[in-house]
Parts: C-alpha cells; sequence; structure tokens
C-alpha cells in the first residue's frame, strides 16, 4: 500500500479474513452429507487457503501475474464450499455430480444462481448476488491460461508523463518479479473480495445467531464498495481488473 490514509478495506482486511476463515473451516467440518461427497468442501476450502497462502507470497515478492492465476483458480473451490453449506434440496446431488465429473463448474454456478443465491441479497452495492458474481467471474476468467492478458502483470507500470499537445507517454519497467504497488494494492483487493464473498456466503448459510460477525461483513463490504479500484456499481467494476490502470490525472495508485 501507499504511504497515507489506509482505506478501511485494507484495514478491516485481516480481521474480516481470519474470522471468516475460521468459520467456513467449522463449518464444512460439521457438513451433513454422504460419505462419498463430505470431504470435498472441506477440500475446497483447504485449496482456498492455500491457493491465497500462495498468491499473497507471490504477491508480495512482484510475481502479479503468477498470483493472479492462483488467485483464478480460487472461484471454483468458493462454488463447492458453497454447495457443501446450501441447505437448499438438491445441493448434495449437485455436489455428487461435480465429484463424478458430471457437472461442469458453469453448471454448478447456475445451479447456485437459479436455487441459492436468490435468497443472499445485494452484492456489493444493490445489484443482486447472482450480478455480483457474475463480475466477480468475469473480473479474472482472462487469467485462466497464460495470455497477452495476463502478460502485462509482469510488467511495472511506473505512470504517465504529458508529452506537449500531442499526448502522454507511459513510463514502463520489464524485469523478473518487477514490484508495481499499484497491481499488488489491487491483487490484494480482489483477495479481500473473495473473503467478503466466503463470509456472506456464511452468513447466508449459518444457523448460528452472530451479529458481530454479520455487522463485521456488512462493513467490509461497505468498504470495499468504496474503493476507486472497483469504480462503483454503475459500471462494469469487473474491467476495472485490466492490468493496466490510471487515473485521468497521471497516477497510477488509487485506494
Amino acid at each position: 500500500m501507499q504511504s497515507g490514509a489506509t482505506p478501511e478495506w485494507f484495514a478491516l482486511t485481516d480481521r474480516a479474513t481470519r474470522e471468516t476463515m475460521e468459520r467456513i473451516a467449522r463449518s464444512v467440518e460439521r457438513v451433513e452429507l454422504p460419505l462419498q461427497t463430505k470431504h470435498l468442501p472441506m477440500q475446497a476450502h483447504w485449496f482456498i487457503l492455500d491457493s491465497l497462502t500462495l498468491a499473497n507470497q507471490a504477491n508480495r515478492e512482484g510475481m502479479h501475474a503468477n498470483a493472479l492465476s492462483l488467485t483464478r483458480q480460487c472461484l471454483e473451490a468458493v462454488s463447492i464450499v458453497e454447495l457443501g453449506l446450501a441447505r437448499q434440496a438438491g445441493a448434495a446431488d449437485m455436489l455428487a455430480k461435480w465429484e463424478g465429473d458430471r457437472a461442469s463448474p458453469g453448471e454448478v454456478r447456475k445451479w447456485l444462481s437459479e436455487n441459492v443465491w436468490p435468497s443472499y441479497g445485494a452484492g456489493l452495492w444493490t445489484e443482486t448476488w447472482a450480478v455480483y458474481m457474475g463480475h466477480l467471474a468475469r473480473a479474472i476468467q482472462p487469467y485462466a491460461h497464460y495470455s497477452s492478458p495476463l502478460a502485462q502483470w509482469q510488467i511495472h507500470l511506473i505512470g504517465q508523463s504529458k508529452v506537449g499537445k500531442e499526448g502522454t507517454e507511459l513510463i514502463a519497467r520489464y524485469a523478473p518479479r518487477a514490484y508495481d504497488p499499484q497491481k499488488a494494492t489491487r491483487i490484494t483487493l480482489f483477495h479481500a473480495i473473495l473473503t467478503y464473498t466466503l463470509g456472506r456466503i456464511w452468513v447466508a448459510t449459518s444457523t448460528a445467531d452472530d451479529p458481530e460477525f454479520s455487522e463485521l461483513i456488512r462493513r467490509f463490504g461497505q468498504a470495499l464498495g468504496t474503493s476507486k479500484y472497483l469504480d462503483g456499481h454503475e459500471t462494469d467494476w469487473d474491467q476495472q481488473f485490466w492490468a493496466m490502470l490510471w487515473s485521468t490525472a497521471g497516477t497510477t495508485m488509487l485506494e
């Protein structure tokens, strides 16, 4: 993060992550599912934890493309955790289909969108949960494979400067592990959004009365929703996860 005032979402991330993962861990260990599929939500949660651990390490060391690729792998795992925690009829059957390779990740999300998500309420702003999850998926879908869009995350965008009346020029650095403070912050933001998503899933599916945690997740979501990197709910915020982003003032760091 840049020096100066710390955005509220960043200040809340450590606590929200710790408390969310603790609750998810306890819940996936206790799911009431057939023996064949009982372990799957727990394994999916382990996968998320390990992927985010590795992604955070890579992000700190300037391997932003690698961090983003690891982050992309978490999305389908979130769906499997969600199937394990869902109380709607058919969730266990869908999990068994996924385990038997008879349901694709897209089919799992479609089932969740039709049977589970309508009960969740709004996403980060006033959009439906299905719209929110659609943006979340589209934001990192381009990074499922090594591609030109992913390679751009290996570049340190230093800034831009005016060149007379002809326009501006970008200043970029190419190097192994080229640490870019903006890219590091934005990947951290995306990890926080994944944590918020899991927190909301837990709140929506748990029978426990936990108003303090519910309030934490509400505040966390509200803080995330004010980040300038997301640019509000009136635009396609998934596009804000393009590799190269700067303000009209020429700065690369927002909040």
